[in-house]
């Protein structure tokens, strides 16, 4: 899930929005549960959308053929190579279905815009990246996330550095030895004057040869990509690709044999730190606005701000949710769950901030930096009585 179609989805009116997110079974006998899951979520939209003065009745026919018409395409990506969940974004004139690499709850929710709560942590990474594992035996791909990696097998991708580079005697035309560290072994490759030079030529040409397929993988996304391999070719690489979402930092070693559990464990702890600086920097903005008289937790300042462009930075705790709606006086009444007149404050207040050009982050429980509250905003300005 790119953080772009989170700016296209608001971006996309229409007098009536169907959003539905539907976590997916992605092999054994469980798959065959995808089906009825997803039927059970149609027959809640419909229900939905049959509620008095929704929709109207041709606008509501649209939506549900559209969805059966989905249901029915075995075709599609989303049924034949199912990811962890799915997002479907429905209107009288369009269907749109985007995979997500992470679980999510699953539910339904129909309103005037679509409901982007469960995609907010795209925006600053949801901890999705791309892995690749080269040795001299295997160059493997795989979509990863924080709970695990799924391999992937583009078809123009070389599968070897052996036989791409048609080097038999790579290993013996090397210096090779390992080392321990850390508890596992590290496999390093050195050269010897001109052989070495030449083996450097032949690694870069490889890895030139690989850039295209790799591109056309990583097309359209900004997720980072997690080098592993020796140390000696992790420069190498980096000299060849231009992708400009590389990590600087690698996975040491050689993968030859490792299981996709061992070589998730090591990336994830190259990736991680990635994903958490841009949020604890947030974090501590939001305390130094404290003293500028710029931070806010009042979910009804924040609600009134966002609306006015205000907020600089909205930071929500993860996993919460306040169903409510605003009064005629511009107070915020509880209304304890979704129903026909509620919406979720905060996706409405993080919907407001980025029309206007502020950044959210969905911050993780143990990280809020408030106990007591659901949202907090850093402002541009200071508090002013005409937002209180």
């Amino acid at each position: 899930m790119e953080p772009q179609l989170i700016q296209t989805l608001l971006e996309d009116p229409s007098e009536i929005c169907v959003s539905i997110y539907m976590p997916v079974f992605r092999w054994g006998r469980e798959v065959q549960q995808n089906e009825i899951r997803y039927k059970n979520l149609m027959k809640d939209a419909a229900s939905l959308l049959n509620s008095d003065e929704v929709c109207t009745s041709d606008h509501r026919d649209a939506i549900l053929q559209k969805l059966d018409d989905f249901r029915l395409d075995e075709t599609h990506d989303a049924w034949r190579h199912p990811s962890a969940g799915m997002a479907i974004f429905v209107t009288p004139e369009s269907l749109e279905v985007h995979q997500l690499g992470c679980t999510i709850t699953e539910q339904v929710h129909v309103g005037e815009r679509f409901y982007l709560r469960p995609l907010l942590p795209a925006l600053h990474g949801d901890g999705r990246f791309v892995l690749i594992a080269v040795s001299q035996n295997h160059v493997r791909l795989f979509d990863g996330n924080a709970d695990g990696l799924e391999e992937r097998v583009p078809a123009e991708l070389p599968e070897n550095l052996k036989d791409a580079l048609n080097i038999d005697d790579y290993i013996t035309s090397i210096q090779h030895f390992s080392y321990s560290q850390g508890g596992g072994v590290d496999t390093m490759y050195h050269g010897q004057g001109a052989g070495e030079d030449d083996h450097k030529a032949n690694i870069l040409q490889f890895f030139h040869r690989m850039e295209d397929p790799l591109n056309n993988f990583l097309e359209g996304r900004n997720d980072p990509l997690v080098f592993a391999g020796v140390e000696y070719l992790y420069p190498i690489f980096k000299e060849a690709v231009s992708y400009p979402h590389l990590l600087p930092d690698s996975v040491h070693g050689n993968f030859d044999d490792a299981s996709a559990e061992q070589l998730h464990e090591k990336a994830w702890q190259v990736v991680q730190p990635h994903f958490q600086q841009e949020c604890d920097q947030a974090i501590s903005n939001y305390h130094d606005a404290h003293g500028q008289n710029r931070a806010t937790n009042d979910l009804e300042t924040i609600l009134r701000a966002s609306e006015m462009g205000a907020i600089e930075a909205l930071l929500i705790r993860e996993d919460t949710a306040i169903w409510g709606h605003v009064d005629r006086e511009g107070h915020v009444q509880s209304d304890g769950g979704p129903n026909e007149m509620s919406h979720d404050l905060l996706d409405d207040a993080a919907v407001e901030t980025l029309k206007n050009g502020g950044d959210v982050f969905v911050v993780r429980e143990a990280d809020f930096p408030e106990q007591d509250c659901s949202a907090v905003a850093r402002l541009r300005f200071e508090i002013a009585a005409s937002i209180k």
